[in-house]
Formats: C-alpha cells, structure tokens, sequence
C-alpha cells in the first residue's frame, strides 16, 4: 500500500514534466530515421535503444529524487516507515515503464521480428535495472539540481557512450576487459538478440544483475544513513 501511494505521487509529478513527452518523441523520431537504412539496423537498434533508456530513465530517476531534495519532501519520506528500496522503486517504477513502453514502440518502427527475441528482451531489461539503479544513486549524492548535473552528464555521457561502442567487433585488447564493466554486455545482448548471433547470454546477465545489486544496495544504506542523521 505504502508503494502504491508513492508511484501515485511519481505519476502526479509526471504530469507536469513535459520534457519526457518531448524526449519521447524526439527518439521515435531518432528510430524512424535509423530504420529507414534496413541494411544498418542490426547496429543501429542496439544504439537507439540504450540511449533511450538510459538517457530516459536517468532523467526521470535523479531528476524525481532531486526535486524531492529541493523541496524537502524527501527528508520527510525518510522518517516514515517506508523503506529505501520502496523510494527507490517508486522513483524508478515511472521511467522503467516509459522505458519499455518507449523500447516497444521503437521495435515496432524497425518493423522487423528479432532473431532472438528472448534475448533482446533480457537486454533490454537489463538495461532499465542498470540505468535504474545507477541514476538512483546520482540522484541520493547530489544535493541540487546543478550539481547533479555535474554529476550525471560526464557519468551518463562515459556510460552511453561506452555502451554503444561495438566492441565485439573492435579486436582491441580492451574489448575484453569491458566483456566484465557494465558496458559491453547490454550491447551485446541487444545486438545477438536483434541479429540472432550467438553472446555469452549467462556471463552478461550475471555481470550486469551482480553492478545492479551492488548499487541498489549502495543506494539502500546511503538512504539509511541519510534517514539517521536526521
């Protein structure tokens, strides 16, 4: 009940934002564009897909948790009963399901089944607990909106980037190294997914849910900490 009444809080919030409405369109528009090249696809839908979702869920998840900073209502929340992992998820819960609400539409523009669609629906939920998780922590360290602009552009602008890049195809020996960040595997998984190609499907799922563990974990006792000290 405690988490119903907190996503009914977000859902308010969202109606008043409008950027999202705008980021929204302007990614379908992206999509429309890529899929337009048939021949590029298979590179180009990994790419459109986790810009979409991190940059979506990013903005979503830090901005929701600074503004609540900012207005103190966050302070409030912490004296409650309501648990940390409860805050996080309801911030989360919004742009998770504009996250796979917008990765849907953006397969229907590609208007082409995936080779491996199981598998491209992992990496795609993969991506969203990631993107989740990690802009839930940027968001709980920064004070206000301008540091946590600070904060988030060079982190998200390293992590999309780094994200995107095919390293599978690089034969760097660095593209091994980031088989085990969590970069590579998202990447990879949406690409076999899309393509039907072969990807280590085990080693990237666990790479990725132990990062999203570890930071929802760090997001909890930063959270505990924080209800402490007040």
């Amino acid at each position: 009940m405690r988490f119903v009444w907190l996503v009914r809080g977000e859902l308010w919030a969202l109606k008043r934002n409008r950027r999202i409405l705008m980021f929204l369109a302007m990614m379908l528009g992206m999509a429309a564009i890529y899929a337009l090249d048939g021949e590029g696809t298979a590179d180009f839908l990994p790419v459109v897909l986790i810009v979409s979702i991190y940059s979506g869920i990013w903005q979503m998840t830090v901005n929701s948790l600074v503004e609540e900073k900012e207005r103190r209502t966050l302070e409030a929340l912490l004296v409650t009963p309501v648990r940390p992992l409860e805050i996080i998820g309801a911030k989360a819960f919004v742009g998770v399901a504009l996250a796979a609400s917008m990765s849907v539409l953006i397969l229907l523009v590609f208007r082409r089944p995936p080779g491996a669609p199981l598998v491209l629906l992992l990496g795609i939920a993969l991506a969203i607990g990631f993107a989740t998780a990690s802009g839930a922590l940027v968001g709980i360290v920064a004070r206000d909106l301008k540091t946590s602009s600070l904060y988030r552009t060079p982190v998200l602008a390293v992590l999309v980037g780094g994200t995107i890049i095919p390293w599978q195809d690089s034969g760097l020996a660095i593209a091994e190294v980031m088989r085990w960040l969590p970069t590579r595997p998202v990447q990879e998984l949406m690409w076999g997914g899309w393509t039907g190609e072969p990807v280590p499907v085990a080693q990237h799922a666990a790479v990725m849910l132990a990062y999203t563990a570890l930071l929802l974990a760090v997001d909890a006792r930063i959270l505990r900490r924080q209800a402490t000290t007040r």
